[in-house]
């Protein structure tokens, strides 16, 4: 897919402004999406809540990762973030929420989440597609044996909220992604913004809220042998060319040469858990 200089789109930035990964995070996003990172405009939640009015006049909204805050934080900014997200579901933007969005999103509507670094993901992790989402109109793009995707978690949505429908499942932690019945709105606790090279520049920033000391270097390790699976990557770039604004997402087909197989060759642990 060709970038496209005519799209605009929304960076909801769930963490501190001036963490050097909120730049990182907007170049990945923009990298995803095919598109030029000077046409996506970055909203910082820590600013204030969102109002309607900042919402308009963009194909697509992002919702990131956090990497130093739980969603259970209590702190104004996450709330003012799982308004800001029910906006979104209102103003009927196509959009996507990636981890500590996609937790958002759950909680929002009504869902639950904990806190258990015991199932702490990190790296490349082997998801498959529910048979709702092998239909789906983005998820049904992924091989439908499975993928490999890019998470950094140690929360976890344990009960979906109603109105959604189950994506993807994993084996450590089963709730991965879903859709917003009825609106263009897409969550995973998988980051597709991510490479796995991106992925080790995050846990490079971020480590010590995931790892001890002394065990660096083994998931550092661990991370470099992760793989990719090139269709997660042209998910968001997929989303903001799709032409979701005005149609219910539910009823939208799978495009033409979905990929069929699993992705094949030597593979990381499966379990996703450093």
């Amino acid at each position: 897919m060709n970038h496209d200089p005519t799209l605009r789109a929304l960076l909801i930035l769930l963490r501190d402004p001036d963490d050097p990964m909120a730049a990182h995070e907007r170049r990945c996003f923009a990298r995803a999406a095919r598109m030029d990172a000077d046409r996506l405009r970055v909203r910082p939640m820590a600013d204030g809540p969102v109002r309607p009015h900042e919402l308009a006049g963009f194909d697509t909204i992002f919702f990131g990762g956090s990497g130093a805050y739980s969603v259970l934080d209590d702190v104004d900014w996450i709330r003012w973030g799982l308004d800001a997200l029910r906006r979104v579901i209102d103003a009927r933007v196509p959009a996507w929420a990636s981890c500590f969005g996609f937790q958002g999103l759950a909680l929002a509507l009504g869902g639950e989440v904990i806190h258990d670094e015991d199932r702490q993901e990190m790296g490349a992790t082997w998801l498959r597609p529910t048979p709702e989402g092998r239909t789906d109109p983005l998820i049904g793009t992924l091989p439908a044996q499975g993928f490999w995707a890019q998470e950094g978690h140690h929360d976890h949505v344990t009960r979906l909220p109603a109105g959604v429908t189950p994506l993807v499942t994993g084996q450590i932690s089963p709730q991965q992604a879903f859709r917003v019945d009825g609106v263009p709105f897409w969550a995973s606790q998988f980051h597709p913004e991510l490479t796995v090279r991106a992925t080790i520049e995050r846990f490079h920033h971020y480590r010590h809220h995931y790892t001890a000391d002394d065990d660096h270097h083994r998931v550092l390790a661990a991370l470099e042998r992760g793989q990719d699976t090139p269709a997660v990557g042209d998910l968001l770039a997929r989303l903001i060319r799709g032409g979701f604004g005005h149609v219910d997402a539910t009823t939208a087909v799978v495009p033409a040469g979905r990929p069929q197989d699993a992705e094949t060759g030597p593979k990381p642990d499966p379990s996703g858990v450093i």
